[in-house]
C-alpha cells in the first residue's frame, strides 16, 4: 500500500505535539465504508528488552474474516513513551508493515485510539491520514473522555464524550470481560465504526482481524528473537 509522508519524525515531545495538533486538523470522518471486501488490521509486540518493536499486518476478507495476506516489519524504538503520543513511538514500524501489503484493503483497523484521544487525533487517525484509507481505532483501555457505566453483558455499550463531543463508544464484546474502546479515526463515522467492529467479532474480546494481527505480531517477535535477528 502506498502512503503519504506529511512530516519528518520528531525528536522531542514538543515537536511531536505540534505535529499531532496539525494532523488533527486533517481528520475527516465522512466516507462510504458500509461493506468493505478486505480489511487490514495491524498490531505490535515489543522485544524482551523493550528496544525493538515488531509489527504484523493481517488482511482478511469481510465479513468472512479469512486471511488473505500477512506482512511484517521490525525496527528499534527511537522515540520515548509519552501518553497520547504513541504514534511517534510505534508509527514508523506500523507504517512499514502496512506498506508491504500488496492487496488493496478498503478499511484499516488499528490497535489504538482514533478520536477518543486528548487531542482528538490518536494513533489510528495518523495511520488513516497517512494511507488515506477509512480507519477505525480499537483499544483495550480508555485514554481520554468519560462515559456512563457499562454492564457486563455482551452488546452493552455507552458513548465516550470529550468536551460534549461524542468521540467513540465503550462496547462489551464478550460476557463478563472488560469492554473495548471503539472510535472512528478517518473517513469513517461512529456508527460505521461500531457496526464493522461488531461484525468482526468471533467470540473473543478483540475483533478477529485485530486479534489475528496481535497473535502474528507476537509469533513474529518470537521467531525473530529465536533467530537473533530482532535482538538489539
Amino acid at each position: 500500500m502506498k502512503y503519504r509522508r506529511f512530516h519528518d519524525w520528531p525528536t522531542s515531545k514538543a515537536e511531536a505535539s505540534a505535529i499531532q495538533d496539525e494532523m488533527a486538523g486533517q481528520v475527516e470522518l465522512h466516507g462510504n465504508i458500509d461493506y468493505p471486501k478486505l480489511i487490514a488490521a495491524v498490531d505490535t509486540s515489543y522485544g524482551s528488552d523493550g528496544e525493538i518493536v515488531f509489527a504484523a499486518a493481517v488482511v482478511t476478507s469481510f465479513p468472512q474474516i479469512e486471511i488473505v495476506e500477512q506482512t511484517y516489519h521490525f525496527d528499534s524504538v527511537n522515540f520515548p513513551y509519552y501518553p497520547g503520543l504513541f504514534y511517534f513511538r510505534e508509527g514508523p514500524v506500523i507504517i512499514e508493515a502496512l506498506a508491504k501489503i500488496t492487496s488493496d484493503p478498503e478499511l484499516l483497523i488499528v490497535h489504538g485510539h482514533g478520536l477518543a484521544h486528548p487531542r482528538l487525533c490518536g494513533m489510528a487517525c495518523h495511520i488513516g491520514i497517512v494511507f488515506d484509507k477509512p480507519t477505525i481505532g480499537c483499544a483495550r483501555k480508555l485514554l481520554a473522555g468519560r462515559h456512563p457505566p457499562v454492564g457486563s453483558a455482551k452488546g452493552n455499550c455507552q458513548p465516550i464524550v470529550i468536551r460534549t463531543k461524542e468521540v467513540g463508544i465503550v462496547y462489551c464484546s464478550k460476557d463478563n470481560v472488560k469492554p473495548i474502546i471503539i472510535s472512528p479515526a478517518y473517513k469513517c463515522n461512529l456508527a460505521q465504526a461500531k457496526n464493522i467492529i461488531v461484525e468482526c467479532l468471533r467470540g473473543f474480546r478483540l475483533p478477529e482481524p485485530l486479534r489475528l494481527a496481535h497473535l502474528y505480531a507476537n509469533k513474529y517477535r518470537r521467531h525473530m528473537e529465536r533467530s537473533n535477528v530482532g535482538k538489539a
